[in-house]
C-alpha cells in the first residue's frame, strides 16, 4: 500500500481508478516491457563482472526511470525520505545547499541564509562538478544527497564551475543546521523582513514580524526579501502570500486531470495595512518565492524589484513507500492569478535592478542579514529609494 503525504511544494491529490485502454495487443505489449526490469537484473547479478547488491539495483532503476521524467522527480531512500521531513521541520544536517540534478549536473538553486554553503559564498546557478575529488556524473542521486549531508563536524571538498570564471574547489564543514525562516528589522522607518525559505515556521514568523511591524506609526513602507529563497512547502507559501492580500486568487494550480485542478484564494488579510512594499528576488527565488512574488505582482501590493527568479513552477508529490522510502513525482504547475505559467520561466521583475559583482568580494556575501540595511546591498538600496519615494508621493497626494 503507497501513502501519500504533503511535502516541499506539494499537494496531494485524489486520483481517480485509472480506466482500461486499448487493445488485448496493447496490453501484451505493456506486460512484455513491464517483464524487462526483472529480467535485466537477473542478467547483471548472473554475469555482470562484480557482485551488485539488489538494493543498489533497483535504486538506480527507480532513478533511471523516474530521472527521464523531469530534474525534480526521483526515488527516495528511507534517508532522504527523513531528510526531506527534517528540511520541513528547519532543523538538518549538511551544507544548507538547495540544488536540482540534471543531466549528471548538480546546479545549485540557491544556498539558504547562515549556513556553510551560503557564508562560503555559493551562488544560484553554480555547478557542483567533483564531491571530494569524484566525478559527480558517476554517483547517483542517492550517493549525491549521502555526500551532501554526511555527519556534522565532517569535511567535504567541492569542485564549482562558474560562469565567466575559472573552477575552483571550496571546502565546507557540515553542520547541523537549525533555520529560522524570517528575520525583521527597521531603519530609518523602512521595515525590511527577510524569508529565507519556507519551512513549517515561516508564516507564523512572519505573522510575529508584521505584528511588531504594526506598533511603529511611522512606517514608510516594507521591503520582503526573498533573494536566494529556495522555496519549501506550498502550505506556507499560500499562507505567506495570504498576510499581504486582503482578497483574490494566489495560485492557480493545473494537473493532468482538469478535475484536479485548483484555485488557491487567499486565506487571510493584508496585515500591512496596504503601505508600500518592494519585493526583492533573483535567479535564487524558486518555489514558494515565485508564488508569493507572482501573487503580489499581480494583485499590485507590490512592486517586485531584482532579476528574474529561477523558474520551479512545478508540484512535487511525495508518495511514502513503508519501509522503502517513497517516491517524488511531479503533478502539476503553477500558474500566477494572471495566468502566468511560472516554470521554466520564473517571476519577471518591475523593475530590473542587476547585482554589481565585484571581483574582489564575493557578491552573495553582500545578501546576509543585516542588523542595519547595509548600504553595500544595491539592490536593498534601490528598494530603500523606492518606498520612501512612495511614501512621499503618497503623502503629497493626500494633502493635494
Amino acid at each position: 500500500m503507497i501513502k501519500r503525504f504533503n511535502f516541499l511544494v506539494c499537494l496531494v491529490f485524489l486520483l481517480s481508478a485509472c480506466s482500461k485502454e486499448g487493445s488485448d495487443n496493447n496490453q501484451d505489449a505493456k506486460e512484455a516491457l513491464e517483464a524487462l526490469l526483472p529480467i535485466v537484473i537477473d542478467q547483471i547479478k548472473q554475469d555482470y563482472v562484480r557482485n551488485v547488491p539488489d538494493e543498489k539495483l533497483v535504486e538506480g532503476a527507480l532513478n533511471g526511470m523516474l530521472g527521464t521524467l523531469d530534474p525534480y522527480s526521483m526515488y527516495l531512500n528511507q534517508k532522504d525520505f527523513e531528510r526531506l521531513n527534517e528540511f520541513a521541520k528547519g532543523e538538518f544536517t549538511g551544507i544548507g545547499v538547495q540544488v536540482v540534478v540534471t543531466k549528471g549536473v548538480i546546479k545549485i538553486i540557491a544556498s539558504i541564509d547562515d549556513t556553510p554553503a551560503h557564508k562560503a559564498g555559493l551562488k544560484p546557478g553554480d555547478a557542483i562538478t567533483h564531491i571530494n575529488g569524484k566525478e559527480v556524473h558517476k554517483l547517483s542521486f542517492n550517493e549525491i544527497a549521502e555526500q551532501l549531508h554526511g555527519e556534522p563536524g565532517s569535511e567535504i571538498s567541492l569542485t564549482i564551475s562558474r560562469a565567466d570564471s575559472e573552477s575552483f574547489v571550496v571546502k565546507l564543514v557540515r553542520s547541523i543546521i537549525k533555520v529560522n525562516p524570517v528575520k525583521f528589522h527597521i531603519k530609518d522607518d523602512v521595515g525590511y523582513i527577510r524569508i529565507s525559505c519556507f519551512n513549517e515556521f515561516a508564516s507564523a514568523k512572519l505573522q510575529e514580524a508584521l505584528s511588531e511591524l504594526s506598533t511603529h506609526k511611522k512606517i514608510q513602507g516594507l521591503i520582503l526579501d526573498l533573494r536566494n529563497n529556495p522555496g519549501g512547502t506550498l502550505e506556507q507559501g499560500i499562507a505567506v502570500a495570504s498576510q499581504f492580500l486582503d482578497s483574490g486568487i494566489i495560485v492557480d494550480i493545473k494537473s493532468r486531470n482538469p478535475s484536479n485542478n485548483q484555485t488557491i484564494h487567499t486565506k487571510g488579510s493584508d496585515l500591512a495595512k496596504g503601505i508600500p512594499m518592494v519585493v526583492l528576488i533573483n535567479k535564487g527565488s524558486a518555489s514558494s518565492s515565485e508564488i508569493v512574488a507572482g501573487a503580489l505582482k499581480d494583485h499590485k501590493r507590490a512592486i517586485i524589484m531584482g532579476v528574474s527568479s529561477f523558474g520551479k513552477g512545478s508540484v512535487q508529490t511525495v508518495f511514502s513507500i513503508p519501509g522503502y522510502g517513497g517516491i517524488r513525482l511531479t503533478t502539476a504547475t503553477f500558474f500566477t492569478p494572471k495566468g502566468n505559467e511560472i516554470q521554466n520561466k520564473g517571476i519577471e521583475p518591475d523593475i530590473i535592478v542587476e547585482e554589481p559583482v565585484n571581483e574582489k568580494e564575493d557578491a552573495m556575501k553582500k545578501i546576509e542579514i543585516p542588523l542595519v540595511l547595509e548600504k553595500s546591498d544595491y539592490q536593498l538600496q534601490r528598494a530603500i529609494d523606492l518606498i520612501k519615494g512612495l511614501s512621499l508621493f503618497q503623502i503629497k497626494t493626500s494633502n493635494d
